[in-house]
């Protein structure tokens, strides 16, 4: 769920591509995987990166991110 600031700057929220569910970019993280051939950002709540999701041709280490 966004945060009280993130509400008020919609610059300031995305969408986990894992969930698909609204968050913060305070609490998501970008992770760079490959889509046909060429590198591509994901944004991913941290719920999700913590939960073992990575993009495919995600090549890597994450450590652990509070939520």
């Amino acid at each position: 769920m966004p945060s009280e600031k993130a509400k008020a700057n919609k610059a300031l929220t995305a969408t986990c591509v894992a969930c698909n569910k609204p968050v913060s970019t305070e609490v998501a993280v970008s992770l760079t995987g490959v889509e046909d051939g060429r590198h591509k950002q994901y944004v991913v709540c941290n719920k999700c990166a913590n939960g073992g999701w990575r993009p495919p041709g995600f090549e890597g280490m994450l450590s652990f991110r509070r939520e």
